[in-house]
């Protein structure tokens, strides 16, 4: 169950500059988003090896390595699986991604700045899209992003759901909120050009009466954006939530 969250601000541990060449990061992100569970990880190649750290929901650890040939290798919880592997840098081709096996080998240059977002997910639950590495702004130039739109964040309030959506091209983005799947308590529809826009969708006042007074705090509901290109291609995203009421 999606808890109260915030945004996913990636925090970067940085690395002493007397140390420090490209980048290699590591972002980490648990599905639901919010649930505290750690995951261990380790980098390892040539002659360095990071031993294995800890990163829980929404943390990053970066590294300034030397040009060679690393392993970014996770280690989920128990009852825990990595659903997702997704990667950035300046050559897509440095990097292969083994899901199955919870681990990146990445080609990594001498001037390559590189993220690798691993989503976790319990054992047992269903497939969901993982979330896109988000570098730090400063580092965004250096990279290739993927050209799809991507859902970033997701937060809740009293009453709403936010989302937070990469868009790569003017795009109409279309929000709602329901309730068994099918029942529709809350929609939202803006239009944007490029970059990462906020989709607030709220409840409709009279379904969060009509909970309140059956002496609901809070509710269940699935959070469904649909991104919609000039060309009319549509990517879904759905993500559990659960919003106080």
């Amino acid at each position: 169950m999606l808890r109260k969250t915030v945004f996913m601000m990636l925090a970067v541990f940085a690395v002493s500059a007397a140390d420090a060449h490209a980048t290699l990061r590591i972002q980490n992100h648990n599905d639901p988003a919010g649930d505290p569970t750690p995951t261990g990880y380790s980098v390892t190649g040539g002659t360095f090896s990071s031993g294995v750290f800890s990163l829980t929901d929404g943390d990053s650890k970066s590294f300034g390595q030397q040009p060679a040939s690393y392993t970014l290798q996770a280690f989920p919880a128990p009852g825990w699986v990595v659903g997702a592997i997704e990667c950035v840098g300046d050559t897509p081709a440095d990097f292969a991604i083994d899901v199955p096996n919870a681990r990146v080998i990445v080609a990594h240059g001498p001037d390559d700045e590189q993220t690798c977002s691993f989503t976790n997910r319990k054992a047992g639950q269903p497939p969901a899209p993982g979330v896109s590495p988000a570098p730090p702004k400063s580092e965004l130039p250096k990279v290739v992003l993927s050209r799809h739109p991507a859902l970033v964040g997701v937060r809740v309030g009293r009453g709403y759901a936010e989302a937070s959506i990469r868009i790569t091209q003017r795009s109409i983005i279309k929000g709602w909120l329901l309730r068994h799947k099918t029942v529709v308590v809350g929609s939202k529809r803006i239009e944007r050009k490029a970059g990462t826009r906020v989709l607030r969708v709220k409840l409709q006042r009279k379904r969060m009466r009509r909970m309140q007074r059956r002496g609901l705090d809070k509710v269940k509901l699935t959070l469904r954006i649909a991104v919609t290109a000039p060309n009319g291609a549509t990517h879904v995203f759905k993500h559990r939530v659960l919003v106080p009421l």
